[in-house]
């Protein structure tokens, strides 16, 4: 556990923001690498990777995706699909043993 250096709750060590007072710790989320996650996907694990980063709901930001896909005339998809495709897994992240191991 770490203190927040902005309101100075305890938060826990691998927090990328606050969840009492919402500062981004450690740095932009922008600035730091983006992963898929295995743990928490429903397609691709765009959304939870993203939710994980920027210290948001998974389930408000699957929502902002379906929103801009029926209203964007489907720029959601596309936004996801790119993801999907740029974005690699998180190596640390739990799933199944043959997909963490790399090939030899």
């Amino acid at each position: 556990m770490k203190l927040c250096p902005y309101c100075a709750e305890e938060i826990r060590d691998e927090a990328v923001k606050c969840r009492y007072c919402g500062s981004m710790l450690g740095g932009s989320a922008l600035s730091t690498p983006w992963y898929r996650l295995r743990r928490g996907k429903m397609i691709a694990g765009v959304c939870a990777g993203l939710a994980e980063r920027f210290g948001i709901s998974v389930t408000a930001l699957r929502l902002a995706v379906v929103v801009l896909t029926l209203l964007g005339f489907g720029w959601g998809v596309i936004v996801y699909a790119v993801l999907w495709v740029i974005m690699p897994y998180k190596r640390t992240d739990t799933g199944p043993a043959h997909l963490l191991v790399p090939p030899s």
